[in-house]
């Protein structure tokens, strides 16, 4: 056994047993908070390569908290890139299943295939009941058939599982909204322009919601306080 470790071999083995540490060290480094924020500023000042790179990184990373602070940046180009990314990292959250899946979803919903979609979209909720984005995805499905009730049920569950998802927050208000709910509409836009507070379309319906419910309760409008 001794002639086996020659100091070649024991060279080889001391450079490869160097090389695991080496590479370890740097998988592991990627997902500090140090690196996130690295990445963070380089997506804050970076050019549109870097801004794109760093996005990118930070979905994969598991850089949520960078991503929704860089939806509060006075640059419109930032808040488009991390918007793009948090979508990507919410698709991805449970895996490639359960992504593939949603895009087979997806693309049912886009043939207007509903049936076909909502087969596959209960069993993304069945096999990962805490991915948010299957019951997002089947809120949205809800919502195009006109199912508000059932669309908001599954909204609900989204900002249960991910309380930071915009768009859940915005689709539970618009539900609310076709179902005369105005006062539970104008919480749930405010709670989605909490998070994407630049999102002029979702300030515009808010501000119409608010709109509409002072038109109906006059006395209610002095407890309104715009976002």
């Amino acid at each position: 056994m001794r002639l086996f470790f020659t100091p070649l071999l024991r060279k080889l083995y001391g450079f490869f047993a160097a090389f695991v540490v080496v590479y370890a060290a740097f998988y592991v480094g990627q997902y500090t908070g140090w690196n996130k924020e690295r990445l963070y500023r380089k997506l804050l000042a970076g050019d549109h390569r870097q801004k794109l790179t760093a996005a990118f990184d930070l979905a994969w990373l598991g850089g949520q908290e960078q991503l929704l602070h860089a939806l509060k940046s006075a640059s419109a180009s930032v808040r488009e890139i991390a918007a793009d990314s948090l979508w990507n990292l919410w698709f991805h959250a449970a895996g490639r299943e359960a992504y593939r899946l949603a895009q087979s979803a997806n693309v049912a919903m886009e043939r207007q295939k509903f049936p076909e979609a909502l087969a596959i979209l209960n069993q993304i909720i069945a096999k990962y009941p805490n991915f948010a984005e299957g019951w997002n995805r089947r809120a949205v499905l809800y919502w195009q058939r006109g199912q508000y009730e059932e669309s908001i049920a599954d909204c609900k569950q989204v900002v249960a599982l991910n309380p930071h998802h915009f768009g859940a927050w915005q689709g539970m208000g618009l539900c609310q909204l076709h179902g005369g709910e105005l006062a539970d509409a104008c919480q749930s836009f405010r709670a989605a322009l909490k998070i994407n507070p630049h999102d002029r379309g979702l300030r515009r319906m808010l501000q119409q919601c608010e709109e509409l419910l002072r038109k109906l309760s006059p006395r209610r409008s002095e407890t309104l306080d715009w976002v």
